[in-house]
Parts: structure tokens; sequence; C-alpha cells
């Protein structure tokens, strides 16, 4: 069994972090007001009714971790929750998000936000993206990312990803349900619940959206689409740190609570009133639960906490008390109709505030990697100390001689030694260690850094570029002195094995044309002189173009479709609403009975144009994403392949040659006679200051003409160095015509 391994320090007590998020209204109620000097509290003020007496209360003031008010975006709302939930959970913490409030206040919208725009993005789908690109950009940890979707509806737990769905229904309509198993620890466990390996964003996305579809959702007199379930999104990630012997195992679980709702408001009948039933008999076990640890933290009565109740308590056991860090969001609506809803998930909210739970690192020791550690320390000792013995010629296993397979095996040793991250890995001598191998992997190191310096073009460089191909794709012509790639061994005599490494610069050089991102550089100084054309003739020879065109043609495909099953979903609504206001109006009850049976086939073939519309949406912000990708790649690949262009131009470098010499010119002075003050060239410096006037007589502008259509500029210093950049011109030219006469 694993050995659990926990981190004191992180072991300590922390509260449940309360924040209260305010929905926007056309019509909101002056009833309550935000603190003028904390903006973390709020109060309430309901008015009474002056004709009788009443004695209830009237004020009521709270104090929150943080509010947000109607001005927050979804961005606000990930950062106030998201992001510091994101970091516990890579640091090995178990962390939960749950949403609270009444029906149609915005948890579904907080949780996993709106389809209208991609900024409308809720919480799970920013978590998700934030996760992938932290555990894509680690370098000493590797991770493995598991994801499940729980629905509890009625009272009973379904699996949102369930795969091949139409024909996993059972007879009513529903998918198979989850189970949940008590093991002798107290630990649940769930069959039937699946997890899935997901390796990119792209397929955690794709979950989520799949499992939102699945969902029950119904149309009351608060909320047209009003979630009838209770919904528990989980991210579980396993950390593996290079060279080290444990795992860290943590989970997110962001849960989307069903609204609390009062049958007197919503008119509840039928299906819709029973799942109502279930909602808030649910909710009411969760506020037991809540009170029962509010007892036991303020007034340290020991008492029973009564988490199997219900299956959704049983599930939040750990985030409610236990190995968590918790966050709920509590959601109130704004208008005054709506004021005591607010108040009591306000007082909830308050009594969450006050449980404590004791967060520690997961952290495992796995036997498997430390048997593998340990079997490679003692491989390495016994070849070390056959090494130091001097027993390694003992049985003539071993020699001075080193064959073509000997480098070979080197090489590709080598080569796995560069690419492990692992800073405790070591070289594989491929057998024992010798010093002929010695030699030999020093000069194949030289070798192939050597190699990458000159296929890079960076003499500087001294590092080994691993990312490369280390072995060149053709052998070189043979003669005594070729070397071929495939082998990197020498035609040397096999007695000698210093003579490993080759002089590299009697090596041909590559026939093939310099390419830098895929694109060969231009050396035509017209195009490179605009940067437009630079980039037209760029982007016709960039290899990841027709992905990016196939992306934007599949974008409108899509977008395309999505606005037919918008237009779909808008007929379906007309029709609807039409045949539900027919049977109240219909006397006929065989008329009435029709036109319900209708508005029922209409509402699932709408519910499933939603499904597929959400689908699309999901479809859609991925792609947006691939496109925005690949354009930023083209640019930022484009300006660094302009720049080498510009650099290996031929006119470019004899340009900066010819500024060298018009900067520093030289004269060739006679061995027998000094040169006179007029032989004497006068400073050239573009930028530096004139030649005195005592030393060059002959310095005025009015003594020297310019060519035709020069002129001066009017300030003595610029006009200086025009005129001694031309002196400079002619003077050049003047030698080299009397060179050539």
């Amino acid at each position: 069994m694993a050995t659990t391994t926990t981190v004191q320090e992180a072991a300590s007590d922390a509260a449940i972090d309360v924040f209260l998020r305010i929905r926007p209204s056309k019509n909101p109620s002056t009833y309550f007001e935000r603190d003028e000097i904390d903006d973390n509290k709020i109060r309430f003020k309901v008015p009474v009714d002056q004709s009788t007496v009443n004695n209830t209360r009237t004020h009521y003031g709270y104090e929150f971790n943080g509010v947000l008010d109607e001005r927050a975006s979804q961005k606000d709302v990930f950062q106030a929750v998201g992001v510091p939930v994101t970091k516990n959970v890579l640091d090995g913490y178990n962390s939960t998000i749950f949403a609270y409030g009444q029906t149609g206040s915005g948890k579904t919208f907080t949780i996993t936000g709106g389809p209208a725009r991609y900024e409308d993005r809720g919480i799970i789908p920013r978590v998700i993206s934030t996760l992938f690109r932290t555990m894509n950009n680690a370098i000493q940890s590797r991770y493995s990312c598991y994801v499940s979707y729980l629905e509890i509806y009625n009272s009973s737990g379904f699996d949102l990803l369930v795969k091949d769905h139409g024909n996993n229904v059972t007879a009513d309509g529903r998918i198979p349900k989850v189970t949940m198993l008590e093991d002798e620890y107290g630990a649940f466990h769930f069959k039937g619940l699946s997890m899935h390996l997901v390796s990119s964003e792209e397929e955690a996305l794709d979950l989520l959206f799949v499992g939102d579809t699945n969902r029950a959702i119904a149309a009351t007199e608060m909320n047209q689409n009003s979630t009838r379930s209770h919904c528990i999104f989980t991210i579980m990630l396993e950390k593996r740190q290079v060279g080290c012997d444990t795992v860290t195992r943590s989970k997110l679980n962001i849960v989307d609570l069903a609204g609390s709702e009062r049958v007197s408001r919503t008119n509840s009948a039928g299906q819709i009133l029973k799942e109502a039933k279930y909602i808030n008999s649910s909710l009411f076990f969760l506020e037991m639960v809540i009170v029962a640890l509010y007892e036991k933290e303020k007034k340290g009565k020991n008492v029973h906490i009564p988490y199997r109740n219900s299956m959704m308590t049983s599930v939040l056991r750990d985030s409610l008390g236990g190995n968590c860090k918790t966050i709920m969001i509590a959601t109130i609506s704004p208008e005054s109709q709506h004021t005591d809803e607010s108040i009591s998930t306000c007082n909830f909210a308050q009594r969450v505030k006050c449980v404590k739970n004791k967060a520690s690192v997961n952290e495992e020791i796995e036997p498997e990697l430390v048997i593998e550690r340990l079997k490679a320390e003692v491989r390495r000792l016994k070849e070390e100390v056959t090494f130091l013995s001097g027993k390694n010629d003992e049985d003539g296993e071993y020699s001075n001689e080193l064959s073509e397979e000997d480098i070979r095996e080197l090489t590709k040793s080598i080569e796995a030694y560069v690419q492990n991250r692992d800073e405790h890995c070591h070289l594989d001598f491929c057998g024992g260690i010798t010093i002929p191998k010695m030699h030999a992997i020093c000069s194949i190191f030289k070798d192939k850094l050597l190699f990458a310096q000159r296929n890079e073009g960076s003499a500087n460089d001294t590092t080994l570029n691993v990312n490369h191909e280390l072995s060149p794709p053709n052998t070189y012509e043979s003669d005594e002195n070729s070397v071929t790639r495939e082998t990197v061994a020498p035609a040397v005599p096999s007695n000698d094995t210093r003579n490993v490494s080759r002089d590299r610069n009697k090596l041909p050089k590559s026939k093939h044309r310099a390419e830098v991102c895929g694109v060969p550089l231009c050396k035509d100084n017209k195009i490179l002189d605009d940067p437009a054309n630079a980039f037209a003739w760029f982007k016709e020879r960039y290899p990841g173009l027709a992905a990016i065109e196939s992306s934007k043609n599949e974008l409108k495909t899509k977008y395309n479709e999505a606005k037919s099953t918008g237009a779909k979903i808008e007929e379906l609504k007309r029709k609807i609403s039409y045949h539900e206001s027919m049977v109240n109006e219909e006397a006929d009850p065989s008329q009435a009975q029709f036109h319900s049976h209708v508005a029922e086939a209409e509402k699932r073939v709408y519910k499933n144009a939603l499904g597929k519309l959400r689908e699309l949406k999901g479809t859609i912000e991925g792609i947006q994403k691939v496109i925005e990708t690949g354009r930023l790649k083209l640019q930022k690949d484009f300006d660094t392949w302009y720049t080498a262009s510009q650099q290996s131009s031929p006119d470019q470098a004899e340009s900066s040659h010819e500024d060298e010499e018009l900067t520093t010119p030289k004269l060739p002075i006679s061995s027998t006679t000094k040169p006179t003050m007029q032989q004497s060239l006068p400073s050239t410096s573009l930028t530096g200051s004139p030649p005195p006037p005592q030393q060059v007589e002959d310095n005025s502008p009015a003594e020297f003409k310019l060519p035709p259509g020069i002129k001066l500029t009017g300030n003595k210093e610029a006009d200086d160095d025009i005129i001694a950049f031309f002196r400079a011109k002619d003077l050049l030219l003047s030698r080299a015509s009397s060179k050539y006469r």
C-alpha cells in the first residue's frame, strides 16, 4: 500500500471563503446597499407595513470575503475565485467551488458561462484553460489530468459523460444510475461514474459541453432554462516531480447547485413540482450539515454531522469540514420581490463562512518510482566499483578498440541523456566504464555541439540543441577523412580512440538552402525593402498557412450551422408559446390535449437543438483559439524570418562593409615621405564633431561644392558632417580611378 506523507505546515484550519455575486437587473431594489466604508459589507432595510403592529426584524447586515456587484464581469469573478483555487489544486490541495442561491440568480452562468459571447465563459472553462497552460509550461513536473461529471437528479446520481448516451438510456429515458459505496475508512466511492483521461484543453472542454447537453433543464415562471439537478464537475490531477519518488494527487470539485424555489411563486405542477420537492429537500439536508458544523465550530458542541442524509452532502463531505480548501459563491437577485430569498441566501452564507476545513497537501510515495531509482543507483555503483577495481579488462569484455556499433550505442545513450529533464539522471555507458569510452563520449559531445552551432548559424551558442535532428540526412562523400552521420564513427585505426572527433571544418558545406521557420531566406532586396511585400512572399511559402486557412473555412461552416440552428430555436420558441397559449384558450378538452402534446414534442426538439447549439459554441470557441494561435505564430515566425533575411542579404553585408570603410578610411603612407596636411584625410564621422578649422584649411562650406540636389540644413554640425562625408566619398573615388589608371 502507498504510504501517505502529510505536509504538516499545510494542515492548518482555514474558514470557507464566501463571495456574494449580485445579478444585474433593470429594476434593482432600493432595499439593500453596500457599506460606504467597507465594500465587502452589504445592508438590507426592509420597509414595514405601518397599518398593523409589526415587530419583525427590518435591518440586516452581512460581511463577505468579497462582493461582486452588477458591474463585475466573468473575468473579474474568475480573478477573485478561480485563480486562487487553480493555484491550490496545482500545489496539491483538494479544492471546491460551489454556487448557492435561488433559481434564476445566475449560478449556472457563473459556473459554466453563457453561449452568447466568448467573454461570457464561466469558471469551469477558464479553470481548464489556466490549468493546461500551466501544466504545458511546467519543466520539472509531469501531470496527468482526469475529468468526471456527476449529476444528482431527484436524489439519484447519473454520469453525464457516459459513452454512447443514446444506447444506454433506461425505460424512463434517463441514463444508468451512479451508486455510492462507503468503505471501512469512511471514504465514498462511486460505482458507474466514469473518469476520462484528458491530455489537452480541447478534450476537457468537449467533455464539459457533452455533460451540459445531457443535463436536465426545464422552463419555469422564474427561469426559462432552469437546471433541475445538482451537477459536480470534478478535475483530478496527478503531479510527479522529475527525480522525486512522490506523487501529488489533488482534485477540484466545481458544484452548480440547483436553485431553491418557492412553489407558490413558480406555480409548478407535475414533473416540475416533483423536481422542486427533491431540490428543496436536498438543499435542506445541506443546510442541516452547515448548521451542525456551525454549532460545532461556534459553540463547541459535540454534534453529529448528518452527511449521509443525501447523496449531495455525502459527495461534499470533504468540502465541508474536511481536507479541502472551499470557496462559496452566493448569488442573489436584486429585485424587490426577491428580497426575502436574498436575505435567506445571505444568512446561509454567513453560517457557511464559520465552517473551518483542515486542508493538507496530498502526497504519496510511489513504490515503483523508488524501485526504479534504486535499481539505477545499484547499476551505477556496480559500474563504478568495476572501473575502480580495475577488473574491466579481465574477461576481455572491454578493450581499447571501439566498434562502429559501440559508437552508435553511445550516441543513442547521449541523446537520451540530453533529452532527459531529470537533473539526477546519469549517462548510460552501455556497459562498463572504460577510458576509451570516456574519450569517445567527449568526442561525440564535441562533434554534435559543433554540428549544432554550424547548423543553427550561431558560433557563440555553446549549448547543445536537442530539438534539431542529431543525425544528418545524408552520408558525406567517402574519403579517408570523411565521417558518416549515421554512426558518427571515424575511419581511423581502432587502437586510437582519441581521433574519434574529426576536424569539422574539412566537411563540405550543406547544399540545401538555408531556411528559417520552414521558409527559405529571401535574397531579393526589392522584396525586403517593403515589409508588406516581404510578408506576402513569406506567407505564400509558410508551411502552416494551409492549416490556418482550413480552420477559417471550418469556422465559417460552423458559424452558418450555428446561425441556422439559432433560427430554428427561435421558431421552436414561437411554436411552443403558441401551443401553450392554445391549451389555456381552447374550450374543447381534446383540442387542448392535442396542443399540449404538440408543445411537449416541440420542447423535446427545442432541447435537442439547444444542446446542438451549445456543442457548436464549444467547437467555434476552439476553432477561434486555434486560428488566433496560428495567427500569432505566423507573425512571430515572420519577424524571425525577416530579421534573418535582412542579415543574410549580400547587399546588406556589402553596405555594412562600405559603411565601415567610410567611417575609418585609410591612405597609403609612403615609406620615404611624410604626408602633408593637404594629403591627410579629414574626419568622416557622421556623428562626431567636425575637424578643427586650423588643421584643414578648406573645410568651410563655401570652398567645397556639393553634388547637385544636395542641400545643407543650416545646422553647423550637421552641415559639417555632410560636407565631410562627400569629401571622403570624392577622395575614395579619386583613389579608385587613379588605381585603375
